[in-house]
């Protein structure tokens, strides 16, 4: 079953590891756990729909649906004559909020078979500041799920079409970003009024997913499709309705209630869905967490696993007085085979994981049984989604924290 592995690494070898298996080991012991999460309202549906005034599971549910929609509206947008025939010098793509990662996720995907180089902008305010190497023979994707007309990504739309660069604009129906690339005359692909900005990632990324394709910049057919189904299934086996035992998302939920994950992660790849639970848990849930990116994040977690926070030789002993409360401590968490050669961290991962074991700290690795890229990404961010989602509603004050969410 796709989800967290608990992985017991004092029986098993680190490298015989089945991250499609749920683990239930581990978890934070009784006291700590009541205290940092709401354990009975988990596996309540009627509490957790009440609790859940913002909509988060509902939202992180749809993401499905989303895909489907945003590719008729792409379709009817007008999108696929942007690709001209040939691929432009340069696509830049500049987001705001949820969006804000859109080309990082569009150059792992794409790789070095890319025909263009795929570049990232950040607007700036008062307005648009775009760099000044990018001109006519250029396309700028600018999305924005905020509605305003002042907003820097809508200012970035006029001095785009002043360069002569063609643009098209991902944001909500009617906001300031669509008058912009209506006043340009560019495609604009419209996002439902009602869609949560924390919970749109699909909603902006399969536009620009299906203009990359059109370019010959990724392969998508039929792995769009493919992603649907992934986030389809997703949400039902991560459904409010389901008890935790046999949920990986409460699971998780609650092995990290009561840590200071550090996500590691074994590609560029993983590292999206890493970056996307790290952003959840500190928005959603208000819980710190840090991201390590082998190879080169390896000196960082052997620091952290032989720091202060690590378990010392009184926390290992399971029969010592325990006169206060557990501190929070660490969690390593893994995500792995999202792209990239494997074999090329296999063995530093390897070691980092028992150096792990012989300091006491649990491991938990996000697994799915999906094995294409763009369809794996897709269930293990649906996995971070609603992990982050149970976490909020579960805490003791789940409205303390803001509730928006990078990409």
């Amino acid at each position: 079953m796709p989800g967290p592995d608990e992985r017991d690494t004092n029986h098993r070898d680190t490298d015989d590891r089945d991250t499609g298996a749920l683990g239930t080991g581990g978890l934070a012991g009784p006291d700590r756990a009541s205290d940092d999460l709401d354990t009975d309202l988990l596996d309540d549906p009627a509490r957790l729909a009440a609790a859940d005034v913002d909509g988060w599971l509902r939202a992180f549910a749809s993401a499905g649906a989303q895909v489907r929609e945003m590719a008729a509206v792409t379709a009817e947008a007008g999108v696929a004559r942007l690709a001209g025939g040939q691929p432009p010098r340069a696509l830049a793509i500049a987001g705001t909020g949820e969006a804000v990662d859109l080309a990082q996720w569009l150059s792992v995907l794409a790789g070095s078979r890319s025909p263009c180089p795929v570049v990232g902008l950040t607007p700036e305010e008062p307005e648009g500041v775009l760099p000044a190497w990018l001109g006519a023979a250029d396309l700028v994707v600018i999305a924005d799920l905020g509605g305003g007309p002042q907003r820097p990504a809508a200012a970035l739309v006029e001095a785009a079409s002043r360069r002569g660069s063609a643009v098209l604009g991902i944001g909500r129906a009617g906001g300031g970003l669509h008058e912009r690339c209506a006043w340009a005359r560019a495609p604009f692909a419209g996002i439902p009024e009602d869609r949560v900005e924390g919970a749109a990632l699909w909603s902006l990324l399969t536009p620009v997913l299906l203009l990359a394709r059109d370019l010959g910049i990724v392969e998508t057919d039929p792995a769009l499709a493919g992603v649907a189904d992934a986030l389809t299934e997703a949400a039902e086996l991560y459904r409010p309705g389901s008890e935790s035992f046999v949920n990986p998302a409460k699971l998780l939920a609650l092995q990290l209630a009561a840590s200071f994950p550090l996500i590691v992660a074994d590609s560029p790849g993983s590292r999206l869905v890493a970056d996307r639970l790290r952003s959840g848990l500190a928005r959603l849930a208000g819980l710190p967490a840090g991201v390590m990116a082998l190879p080169d994040g390896a000196g960082e977690l052997a620091g952290c696993l032989a720091g202060p926070l690590a378990p010392g030789p009184d926390d290992r002993d399971l029969f010592r007085d325990r006169t206060e409360p557990d501190p929070r401590a660490l969690r390593v968490v893994t995500v792995e085979g999202c792209g990239g050669d494997p074999g090329a961290v296999r063995d530093l991962l390897r070691d980092l994981l028992r150096n792990a074991e012989g300091r006491g700290v649990p491991v938990s690795a996000l697994g799915t049984e999906r094995n294409v890229q763009l369809e794996r990404l897709a269930a293990l961010s649906a996995l971070a989604d609603f992990t982050c989602g149970y976490l909020r509603l579960g805490r003791p004050d789940p409205g303390r924290a803001p509730g928006t969410m990078r990409g």
